[in-house]
């Protein structure tokens, strides 16, 4: 229907204009802009074409925005700063540097927004240099530049330039924000887990732990490391108020990360108690966590009650959990009525029916996943690797990782397991010692394979050496230590291991 306005109404369209861009409504934005425009009564402000430019730039309309970027310069609009920096996130969110660049260009008195746009737009792309260069030439007094910044070299793998320039904007004198204190904190690994908590100090004293995205920060910081006692304490001394769905999907993923199953499974109900929207990764942590098949149940009863079961990360989950409990009809019925599947899907089922010792359904639904054009991962390799009894299968598979480049220490693990089965420990031993990570299992693998091939003596020995890392033994390290022992009469040893 067409709309006739007089020139007294423009304050109301702009009104209209930016609630159907705030309720995502962009092509009823780009139609209204298009009839404004056409009216002989009315004439587009800068409020309209920003607004507009901002619906073309969220709905990835480049087409559009380019046309109103042709208007704006024709009206002389271009000369307002939010109709300028609108173009140039319209640039930006089109992935488009150059023209974001020559957007840039044309702005005669560029502002912070501008300049954090710019910086944005640089690093998104991975031009992290440039944006440092860039950087170095514009005023250090905005806490919002330095956020672009940081948050870029943080995004692209640049952590040791995100701390140190952390370290320069408090020698400046510039005060951080809830922004930066949460991009500083992802960093914080258990090797920095010292710096965490003098940040963590840092934030108190500054007042942002009354901000939300800090606490999520610091919950997240510390289930990282491992310290799941502090991340449950910040949650603990936080107000209610300040709580929002991800501070209960990150308190629900730590204590899934940590095997506290049936607390990731209160934190669940908590939340569910206390009215807060439900997401995809809420279901797929207690999906995952569920230590009961009654549980489990519960769980998907309430993911398909909400419509997650349209989900591929869900139905995901839901599997893996009815595969754990050894419910093989449900999770093929699951993954049978799937609509979209990824190769997760796919490597869940092999994995599952390897583990039931159901081989020959596990081969053919590896075929069905080739056929249906899904090239193998490292997890694919790594079920195949622990089942299949041929030698010559394993040589394979090895040859196939080494030209894909898929010698992640997971499937390398499962081909130390292997090697070792087939009594080839040489070659078990040298992918070892080749590991530049070696991670708990690697050490129980290689400890097994001594075992298992009558080499007890350097079993002990690798039990020693794990020893002397970071790493400690779980229950099965000691288990096979303990064989060792037996096997060869060395008291000592069991002793101290007991």
């Amino acid at each position: 229907m067409k709309l006739w306005f007089s020139k007294e109404q423009i304050v109301k369209v702009n009104h209209l204009l930016a609630e159907l861009t705030r309720s995502n409504q962009y092509t009823e934005s780009l139609k209204l802009f298009t009839q404004i425009h056409s009216s002989h009564t009315l004439r587009p402000d800068n409020y309209t074409l920003s607004t507009t430019i901002t619906a073309s730039a969220n709905s990835r309309h480049v087409t559009f925005g380019n046309q109103l970027h042709a208007h704006a310069i024709r009206t002389g609009l271009k000369s307002h700063s939010h109709v300028s920096n609108s173009l140039l996130s319209l640039y930006a969110k089109s992935q488009d540097l150059a023209s974001v660049q020559r957007a840039f260009a044309e702005i005669q008195y560029p502002d912070a927004y501008s300049w954090t746009t710019l910086l944005s737009a640089c690093t998104r792309l991975g031009h992290v240099h440039y944006a440092l260069q860039l950087f170095d030439q514009m005023s250090h007094s905005n806490v919002a530049i330095w956020n672009a910044i940081i948050t870029g070299c943080t995004d692209n793998g640049h952590e040791d330039v995100a701390f140190h320039l952390f370290l320069d904007m408090h020698k400046m004198g510039v005060k951080p924000d809830n922004y930066t204190f949460a991009s500083i904190l992802s960093l914080c690994s258990v090797e920095l887990l010292d710096y965490g908590r003098h940040v963590h100090s840092v934030v108190i004293k500054s007042g942002f732990l009354a901000r939300t995205s800090v606490i999520n920060s610091l919950i997240t910081m510390y289930f990282n490391c491992g310290c799941d006692v502090d991340a449950c304490q910040v949650f603990e001394e936080a107000e209610a108020a300040l709580c929002d769905h991800v501070t209960y999907n990150a308190m629900i993923d730590g204590l899934v990360s940590m095997d506290r199953s049936e607390d990731a499974f209160m934190m669940f109900r908590d939340m569910q108690k206390g009215c807060f929207n439900l997401t995809e990764l809420t279901f797929v942590s207690v999906l995952s966590s569920c230590s009961s098949l009654r549980v489990g149940c519960q769980a998907q009863a309430q993911a398909i009650k909400l419509g997650f079961d349209a989900y591929v990360a869900v139905n995901n989950a839901t599997m893996t959990m009815y595969s754990s409990f050894g419910e093989v009809i449900e999770a093929r019925n699951i993954f049978e009525r799937m609509e979209d599947r990824d190769l997760v899907s796919w490597n869940i089922m092999i994995s599952m029916f390897f583990q039931e010792n159901l081989n020959e359904a596990a081969m053919l639904t590896y075929l069905k996943m080739r056929r249906a054009g899904y090239e193998p991962d490292e997890f694919t390799y790594g079920s195949l690797l622990a089942a299949l009894d041929s030698l010559q299968v394993v040589e394979m598979i090895h040859s196939l990782l080494s030209k894909n480049g898929l010698m992640k220490v997971e499937v390398l693990n499962a081909l130390i397991s292997a090697y070792c089965r087939h009594r080839k420990l040489k070659w078990a031993f040298q992918i070892f010692s080749d590991l530049s990570y070696k991670n708990l299992i690697s050490w129980n693998s290689i400890i097994s394979g001594f075992l298992i091939n009558g080499c007890p003596q350097q079993g002990l020995e690798q039990f020693s050496a794990l020893l002397n890392t970071h790493l400690k033994p779980n229950a099965y390290s000691l288990s096979l230590i303990l064989s060792i022992c037996s096997s060869t009469a060395t008291m000592s040893h069991g002793k101290q291991v007991h």
